[in-house]
């Protein structure tokens, strides 16, 4: 596989790895701890979300949540409390417990005692409520664990319908599922998902909305309009703050859409005539498109594209963006959307990008994609769970913060 260069303006990884440190110092975590920690995202399923047998799978789980609930639920942690291996008490008693009824953990052993098997259960917890597997009770985990039985219940009461809803639309021969909760894709063929992703959806406070689509082109190192919306928000504070900040990512001003090229050191950008000119950057690695782009048109002016972040992908809870969607394995995507289409496999996509070529490969058959907001589901025996991080849950659940508080330096981006 060729590689590509990729730039970005972001924080050096000791300054992450430092700030990342601290602040796992401060919740009561040691160093080796903060160490184990440093674990990749699992992949994304490969059963799909939105299924005849998944409304089946999970209408099952709805039936033992009734009975959870029916038999009184599940006991509660305190708040503020950090719970690992090698502690005791009554403490551990009761996290012991919650994970029985779930089925995390097997009844028996030293119910006061934090062992290995205890961490373990701990572990398939965390990961199948979207958390990293670190052992440690704390923070989100202890948040997630005190959603209370009926809440839960509700959720994936929830969850059923949207799966009932979306299931005409998922059952065309070949869609693309891209679950802004779980920030994942999957590319499903005749029900069999052939290829995945991780993704990167929106903040809370700029969420990818829930739209219907078809992928009609792919586009080829791309340019960038900046939306009018992320102009004024984001890039001309941070002209004002970096008079280089437009040569440094390769962006261009422009008079309007369509425009004559205006040279941006005669702008007054503290002045209100900043906000009439638009702009665009050039193709290319540092491009915040990446390089390759899903042309889906829809009323949200939203699709899936590539990222120069790639660091994003290592997240857990990859709520980044301002609305559109990056994609990690953007070439296998694209290739398969295109399998067929005159040749363009992955090896040809990534030749064409090697040698510059810019280029609109029309889709004849236009690939229906669908960004849906699922936050439960059943998958393998286990019932997962999500954050609802945009509170379309009908206050369901909402275990924890805006992922994106803690990036320290986001460029400007979509």
């Amino acid at each position: 596989m060729r590689e590509f260069p990729v730039f970005s303006n972001k924080p050096s990884p000791a300054m992450v790895a430092l700030l990342s440190l601290a602040l796992l110092l401060l919740t009561g975590v040691t160093a080796a701890e903060a160490q184990r920690q440093r674990s990749l995202p699992p992949e994304p399923s490969r059963e799909a979300w939105v299924s005849v047998s998944a409304i089946d799978r999970l209408s099952r789980a709805i039936d033992r949540y009734r009975d959870i609930v029916a038999a009184g639920g599940w006991p509660t942690l305190p708040d503020r409390i950090t719970l690992r291996l090698g502690d005791s008490g009554t403490h551990i008693a009761t996290l012991r417990r919650r994970l029985e009824i779930n089925g995390d953990v097997r009844p028996g052993g030293d119910r006061y005692q934090f062992d290995s098997v205890l961490e373990a259960g701990v572990k398939r917890y965390q990961i199948r409520n979207g958390l990293e597997p670190t052992g440690i009770v704390y923070g989100i985990t202890q948040r997630a664990l005190n959603v209370p039985a009926e809440t839960r219940l509700r959720q994936l009461e929830l969850n059923l319908t949207r799966m009932q809803d979306w299931l005409p639309r998922a059952l065309a021969p070949r869609v693309i599922l891209m679950n802004s909760a779980s920030f994942e894709l999957q590319a499903i063929a005749n029900g069999r998902v052939e290829v995945t992703s991780r993704t990167v959806a929106g903040k809370r406070a700029t969420p990818t909305p829930v739209v219907s689509s078809a992928i009609r082109a792919i586009n080829l190192l791309p340019y960038w309009h900046v939306p009018t919306s992320i102009a004024r928000a984001a890039l001309i504070p941070a002209i004002r703050k970096d008079p280089s900040y437009l040569y440094r990512e390769h962006i261009r001003v422009f008079s309007s859409f369509g425009g004559e090229e205006i040279d941006p050191a005669v702008v007054n950008w503290w002045g209100p005539e900043a906000n009439r000119y638009v702009f665009r950057q050039d193709p290319g690695p540092h491009n915040a498109l990446g390089l390759l782009r899903f042309d889906m048109p829809n009323k949200h002016i939203v699709y899936l594209h590539d990222t120069p972040m790639q660091s994003l992908f290592r997240s857990f809870e990859r709520a980044y963006s301002a609305g559109c969607v990056r994609t990690e394995n953007y070439l296998e995507v694209a290739a398969w959307i295109l399998a067929g289409e005159g040749g363009w496999t992955r090896q040809a996509l990534e030749d064409a990008i090697a040698a510059s070529q810019r280029k609109t490969i029309k889709v004849s058959q236009p690939v229906p994609v669908h960004f849906i907001y699922l936050t439960a589901w059943e998958e393998n025996g286990t019932v997962q769970f999500r954050n609802d991080l945009y509170n379309l849950d009908d206050g369901a659940q909402d275990s924890g913060g805006d992922a994106s508080a803690s990036v320290m330096s986001m460029p400007v981006a979509p």
